[in-house]
């Protein structure tokens, strides 16, 4: 930026800010315009730091700019902010400046471009930070919600209890016994207990999805049992002619622990 330029933007935001605000209440209602004056008003202050540093968009002053337009856009909204008078909302903060700069006869095609690339620069360093924060937020999201699908701990040595939670299908079984005989692999786990109280609806399928789990538990030599057996379940079982094969089934998580430990016993004294 040549010192001439830097000057008449300096001076533009010192002695003309009253009416650079004026300019940008006219894209808005009159319900808007104060909180709107507010917004403006402050960015021109952030805006006067990075006209200091001739719009360097890689200094202090714009990463400045850039969190303060990103809290703009956390109380806008997404749909408000990216579709702003059918564009984007900091795309219009430039205006004003042409305004004003046009009424003093200071308006010309080199202040044009660089304000033009300093904005849409920081326009697309935030829509690339929100869309790096949103698939990060996705992938944390998905991973959450992986381990709360089924959350597992070892109750006591050599016991591993797996909780079913929500629906089951194909995709979610096989993402659960990956799971499974990995803790398996790194743990020294002798007995699982699969929990299903908090499934939400018993079918086939679904009986069907459990004794797979059940299988690969035993392939792994594990044994398994399945707790949280409710009257509701054993009712839609019973009614559905479902059977679980030889997978051992109890009402609670505390009726599986004394099998085991019943078993252990008797391995203990064979």
């Amino acid at each position: 930026m040549n010192q001439k330029i830097k000057e008449q933007l300096q001076d533009l935001i010192k002695v003309h800010s009253s009416e650079l605000i004026e300019e940008w209440v006219k894209f808005f209602s009159e319900s808007e315009k104060e909180v709107q004056s507010r917004y403006y008003d402050d960015f021109l202050g952030f805006f006067e730091e990075c006209v200091e540093e001739n719009l360097d968009v890689k200094s202090e002053s714009a990463q400045t700019m850039s969190m303060f337009l990103g809290k703009l856009y956390e109380i806008l909204g997404d749909d408000y902010f990216f579709n702003f008078q059918e564009s984007v909302y900091t795309c219009y903060m430039k205006f004003p400046l042409f305004a004003v700069l046009d009424k003093r006869d200071e308006f010309h095609y080199e202040i044009a471009k660089m304000l033009t690339a300093f904005f849409e620069s920081m326009t697309s360093k935030m829509i690339i930070k929100l869309l790096h924060k949103n698939q990060e937020l996705v992938r944390s999201t998905n991973s959450e919600l992986e381990e709360r699908e089924a959350p597992m701990s070892e109750i006591s040595e050599g016991v591993l209890m797996v909780t079913l939670v929500g629906t089951l299908d194909s995709n979610r079984i096989l993402k659960i016994i990956d799971k499974v005989l990995k803790n398996l692999e790194n743990v020294n786990i002798t007995d699982v207990i699969i929990e299903i109280n908090s499934i939400f609806d018993i079918n086939s399928e679904i009986a069907q999805q459990i004794v797979k789990l059940n299988n690969a538990i035993h392939f792994m030599g594990s044994r398994s049992y399945i707790s949280g057996v409710n009257a509701n379940i054993a009712k839609n079982l019973t009614h559905l002619g479902i059977s679980l094969g030889d997978v051992k089934t109890y009402r609670t998580t505390k009726e599986a622990i004394k099998s085991i430990q019943l078993s252990k016993r008797v391995e203990a004294n064979a």
